[in-house]
């Protein structure tokens, strides 16, 4: 899928849009004073092994847009190969840019390889989450086996300013029992906020706000970026404590819609 933003008088809307296959992508209406929400459609319910999603867009100077995801995304068992997922984002200057999808489900014997582009010209914002819970506790889901490598790029003006590579595989359950990696942790995400200038002010608020975590959550900020990363023993605590530091990056904006579902 490959989808354009651009600004036209005071509202956001699309440039371009090329969808195939299971993507799909659309803009509901909005209310007055809410930045524009584009929400990625997966038509297939879910990806497996084999399965591969591209998706790109590009916000035009000016366009402020939060693109988030109808609902949570599910990495179902593979019997050959892994599910890919490769996102790329351009933000052009003065533009403000979110990228908000729900959290991945992984199944047991799920194997994923998941990457992340962002490209930031100068005087543009970028807010990026993704999150990861391990089968549904709720159901007593173990995810004893699988694979995960999940990598962040991100660069400013063409030069790379952040770069994350995770990965995790065999025994994850096992692995994460472990305190110095997960401490029985079963969910965990990441937060990156990017800006030519970030107050320092506002690391203390997130830091302040994250004291009300009900798992574990930190943050710092170095280089114009202020990351935040959660560890949680299952997915509803993790978007109980992602949805604080949302709600200071966010400056109180109320959340997209399909997040309130």
């Amino acid at each position: 899928m490959r989808v354009g933003f651009k600004r036209f008088g005071e509202r956001t809307v699309f440039d371009d849009l090329y969808q195939s296959g299971c993507l799909r992508l659309r803009m509901p209406r909005r209310h007055a004073g809410d930045i524009a929400e584009g929400v990625i459609i997966n038509t297939s319910g879910g990806l497996t092994g084999g399965d591969r999603i591209d998706f790109a867009a590009r916000w035009g100077r000016g366009a402020a847009v939060c693109v988030c995801s109808q609902a949570a995304e599910k990495i179902y068992r593979a019997l050959a190969g892994e599910a890919r997922i490769s996102n790329r984002l351009d933000v052009a200057e003065g533009s403000e840019a979110e990228w908000l999808p729900q959290e991945t489900i992984l199944f047991n014997g799920a194997a994923l390889d998941r990457r992340l582009d962002v490209h930031v010209e100068a005087r543009s914002t970028f807010l990026g989450l993704e999150g990861m819970v391990l089968g549904r506790t709720a159901m007593r889901e173990e995810v004893t086996s699988g694979r995960i490598r999940d990598a962040w790029r991100i660069f400013r003006d063409g030069k790379l300013i952040y770069a994350d590579v995770f990965r995790l595989e065999g025994n994850i359950a096992a692995r994460l029992d472990r305190a110095a990696l997960g401490a029985g942790a079963r969910a965990f995400a990441t937060i990156i906020f990017a800006a030519q200038t970030i107050a320092e002010d506002l690391l203390e608020n997130l830091r302040e706000a994250l004291k009300r975590a009900r798992g574990r959550a930190a943050a710092s900020l170095w280089n114009g970026i202020l990351a935040a990363r959660f560890l949680a023993p299952e997915g509803e605590t993790l978007r109980h404590d992602v949805v604080l530091a949302l709600n200071v990056l966010r400056n109180g904006r109320a959340l997209p819609r399909v997040w309130q579902c």
